[in-house]
């Protein structure tokens, strides 16, 4: 009786393709956008968006709104509205997150709003959320003398309420958003200095 042996070939990820959470904290950047991230911040956008609302499915209308809203086009504009900062959280050369912060914007006193901050879910714990509201404050601080700030966030997205209340966060009260007739209840949140 012979018995074959078959070589296997089993390839093992070099360490580092699995950074632990205290190697990602030590590498990740924050930087102001460029006009050559639009395309990558539009998909990060799009797929936390569609991860956040379509949780019955994406219906016709959410497919409609995320290939309008979230568009290479509207973030190289975005980038260069005197009115506005975008920053991405780069990982290695890849985009993990980014925050869009509007001035002029007001709730109660509050003239500076976080109208968006996402961070790939892949990349959650790690730091990347607080490092871009750390530097979204910051240049609130800069461009209004205040590092106040506020924002909306989806009433069902426990996680990012959880994280925003870890940040100093509260809520001061409710907005709707509203996407083909169906309203999106929205905590608002802010963080007074």
């Amino acid at each position: 009786m012979s018995i074959r042996v078959m070589d296997l070939h089993v390839r093992i990820a070099p360490t580092r393709a699995f950074p632990n959470k205290a190697d990602m904290r030590s590498k990740h950047l924050i930087r102001p956008a460029r006009p050559d991230d639009a395309p990558r911040i539009a998909v990060l956008g799009a797929h936390v968006w569609v991860h956040t609302y379509a949780t019955a499915g994406v219906s016709d209308v959410i497919a409609q709104y995320v290939l309008a809203s979230f568009t290479p086009d509207q973030f190289r504009t975005l980038a260069q509205e005197p009115g506005a900062v975008l920053l991405v959280a780069e990982f290695e050369g890849n985009i993990a997150g980014y925050v869009v912060m509007r001035f002029g914007s007001h709730h109660a006193d509050i003239c500076t709003e976080i109208e968006m901050l996402y961070v790939q879910a892949c990349f959650a714990g790690q730091g990347i959320g607080s490092a871009l509201l750390t530097h979204a404050r910051d240049n609130a601080m800069t461009k209004t003398g205040s590092r106040s700030i506020w924002l909306m966030v989806n009433s069902r997205n426990e996680n990012a309420i959880t994280f925003y209340r870890s940040c100093g966060m509260r809520q001061d009260g409710v907005a709707y958003f509203e996407l083909g007739g169906t309203k999106h209840e929205n905590r608002v949140m802010v963080a007074v200095d």
